[in-house]
This record gives C-alpha cells, sequence and structure tokens, in this order.
C-alpha cells in the first residue's frame, strides 16, 4: 500500500516537474479596465512652456481575462511557476480613438468643446518599440503603447482649461477623464 501511494505521488510529481520545464502561459492572456485617469505635468504653464499631459488606465480596476474556461489540470496547479504574467498578450480591446478637448475657447478657431487633436503633439512608442511623435490626428492610437500629449499653442482668451480625454476601445466602450485645471500664463 505505501508503495503504491509513493509511486502516485512520485508520478504526479515527475509530471509537474515536466510541466514547469516546458510552461503554458496561463489562460488569462488580456486585460481590460473600465476607467483611465487624467494626468496634468504642471497646472501652471508659463509662457515659454508647453503643456504636458496624458492619461493613464486605472490599474485598481483592471481585469484579466481568459480566452477560454479554465478546466483543471495538472500545468493549471503549477500556474505560480510559470514565466508569463497575468495579460501578457496586452489589452482585450485596443484604443482605436483618442479625443481631447478643453471647457473653455482656446482661441478663434478652437471654440469650448471642440477637439483639440490637430494641435496636440503625441509622443509614444509603437508595437515595435520605436519612438513615434506627430499631431494626434495623424497617429493610430491602436498600434500605440503609452502617450504622452503636449500643447505648444496658447490660449488667446481664457486661460484657464480644464482638458477632458475621451478614449474608445475596439469594442466600442468609451471612457473620459477630465484633468485638474490648467492655467497658461
Amino acid at each position: 500500500m505505501k508503495k503504491r501511494i509513493l509511486t502516485i505521488f512520485l508520478t504526479f510529481n515527475i509530471l509537474g516537474l515536466l510541466s514547469a520545464c516546458f510552461p503554458d502561459c496561463p489562460l488569462e492572456k488580456y486585460y481590460d479596465y473600465d476607467a483611465i485617469i487624467a494626468r496634468v505635468g504642471y497646472r501652471k504653464v508659463l509662457a515659454n512652456e508647453k503643456l504636458t499631459f496624458g492619461y493613464d488606465i486605472d490599474w485598481a480596476n483592471i481585469k484579466y481575462m481568459a480566452e477560454k474556461k479554465t478546466d483543471f489540470n495538472f500545468s493549471n496547479a503549477l500556474y505560480a511557476t510559470t514565466k508569463c504574467e497575468k495579460g501578457y498578450e496586452g489589452e482585450k480591446y485596443p484604443v482605436i480613438r483618442i479625443s481631447v478637448k478643453s471647457d473653455a475657447d482656446f482661441n478663434s478657431n478652437f471654440p469650448a468643446g471642440s477637439e483639440l487633436n490637430s494641435i496636440i503633439r503625441a509622443s509614444s512608442y509603437d508595437s515595435d518599440n520605436k519612438l513615434v511623435e506627430d499631431v494626434l490626428t495623424n497617429l493610430n492610437p491602436a498600434r500605440l503603447i503609452t502617450y504622452t500629449l503636449k500643447i505648444a499653442l496658447k490660449p488667446e482668451t481664457f486661460k484657464k482649461h480644464r482638458f477632458t480625454i475621451e478614449i474608445e476601445k475596439s469594442n466600442h466602450e468609451i471612457l473620459k477623464a477630465t484633468t485638474e485645471e490648467v492655467t497658461f500664463e
């Protein structure tokens, strides 16, 4: 009886060892989120400076997503020993559109509530990890990874602005975040 128990125990440990040598990544290949947070470099922009701002994923509300139902097997029991991390293939629903608007008139061409994408320069890394810089209207958000947004242009009249960043994900979910009040000197 002891020999049988020892044989069963060793069999399962050897199977586990083999699975650990050739790990399968967990089924939670993607992550999703339902909120973004707007950020501003400095709330007071001096005459010779550019406004730097952007958005971040609200990582407190991130959800990891599986491709299929997880069935129990011994390789799943070794989940903690794999080198893959949760969400290792990235966003389940990549961003397909970004829109930035101000709550005040920026100038005669951009009244309050109009999209400012043509005057906002974005710095980001593409899927090949190359730095890409251009105005937001010329960039494809689905191919970019992170964003730093800059406005070099100064408003003509109103000096205080709140910027609303709106993103649309590939599942057509729209998320919005508004920056703190920014004052242009």
